[in-house]
């Protein structure tokens, strides 16, 4: 897509002219300062987010930019998604919880966002979403109430966090230190994935190929880290984590149902808070998820801040926002059934089917 500049609508001193286009090659390590300066800026922002999403999905994302004289002033990566089964639309972020336009700037905020409704509209795609963390600036464009995300400050230390979380879950972390599970370090991607792998089958959810994994280590080499839990010597859980700037987010995570009853999911969270702590991290993003699902009951019973994720939507040539989410009625049956599915044969279906999805 060629450099184009759009006239904003709102006023631009002429001294410090606004340019909007695609990110230049070279021009990365810029971004990536720019995203972690900004109060908006996430995880799912940083360049490299775009090299996962083309080494696993196989999708384009057009890195728009806006830039004024003293640089960049607000960034919008839009990835294209083409699938047969449910149509092809533009998304930011695929694979992220979080995404949308990186700026605190009003001007920037309008010319970026004609710059995605412009190519969804060139494309003719179904629609653009825009998976927000937040919403700096008003928009009439359609969304959906649906995902909130927990946040836990960690500044009053271990202590006073475990004083303020309900009986019930102060319960659980007791009785799984009392059981002996341990919290380590050592913990390889393929034992990760197989209990990854078994923890979104139970859910009814294609699995991601163990490719994702490894590009995200690849990709991000200082900002993951994988933890696990043992019982003796079998490691029954096991967290995926993602680091940006003062803060962790448990990003993809899985338990072995067979010690369920040593509370291995609060063990896990309850270590890695700790940690976090112990390490100066001021933030712990425990994530995205859908209002009502056995997800957010779990996470409530963390004394957590809830936060609505403002998504957004342009619709082109849809009537009305997708409805691409596994609660949803006419995902109901495809669940049941991939549930039934034998194990084995989910993992090698799931990864092809999966990239075809536009939610994920």
């Amino acid at each position: 897509m060629a450099l184009t500049e759009y006239q904003t609508g709102l006023s631009v001193e002429p001294a410090t002219p606004l340019d909007i286009g695609e990110l230049a090659p070279g021009r990365e390590e810029e971004w990536d300062r720019f995203v972690e300066a900004s109060p908006s800026g996430t995880f799912f922002h940083l360049a490299g987010w775009a090299e996962v999403v083309k080494r696993v999905l196989g999708r384009h994302t057009y890195r728009f930019v806006a830039s004024g004289d003293n640089g960049i002033r607000g960034v919008f990566p839009v990835s294209s998604v083409r699938s047969r089964i449910f149509g092809n639309s533009l998304v930011s972020s695929p694979l992220a919880v979080y995404g949308g336009i990186c700026t605190n700037d009003a001007a920037a905020n309008s010319g970026l966002l004609q710059a995605g409704q412009s190519l969804a509209d060139k494309l003719g795609v179904k629609y653009l979403e825009m998976r927000n963390r937040t919403e700096l600036y008003p928009s009439d464009l359609p969304g959906r109430d649906l995902y909130v995300t927990f946040t836990q400050d960690l500044s009053p230390g271990p202590e006073k966090l475990m004083q303020a979380l309900p009986r019930d879950t102060r319960y659980a972390i007791r009785k799984s230190i009392k059981s002996g599970l341990q919290w380590t370090e050592e913990v390889s991607i393929p034992q990760f994935y197989e209990i990854y792998a078994q923890s979104v089958h139970r859910l009814g959810t294609p699995v991601f190929s163990r490719k994702l994994f490894d590009t995200l280590r690849s990709v991000f080499p200082k900002h993951t880290r994988l933890f696990g839990v043992r019982k003796d010597k079998t490691v029954i859980a096991a967290v995926l984590c993602l680091y940006f700037r003062d803060q962790v987010l448990p990003y993809y995570a899985g338990a072995l149902p067979e010690f369920y009853r040593d509370a291995p999911n609060n063990f896990m969270y309850w270590s890695l808070i700790a940690q976090s702590c112990a390490e100066g991290y001021k933030l712990f993003d425990f994530g995205r998820s859908k209002r009502e699902t056995g997800s957010f009951q779990f996470k409530s019973a963390w004394s957590m801040e809830v936060t609505r994720l403002p998504y957004r939507y342009h619709l082109v040539r849809a009537k009305e926002i997708p409805h691409m989410s596994p609660v949803d009625a006419k995902f109901q049956l495809p669940v049941r059934l991939w549930k039934k599915m034998p194990f084995g044969l989910t993992k090698v279906l799931g990864p092809p089917l999966i990239r075809r999805i536009p939610s994920v």
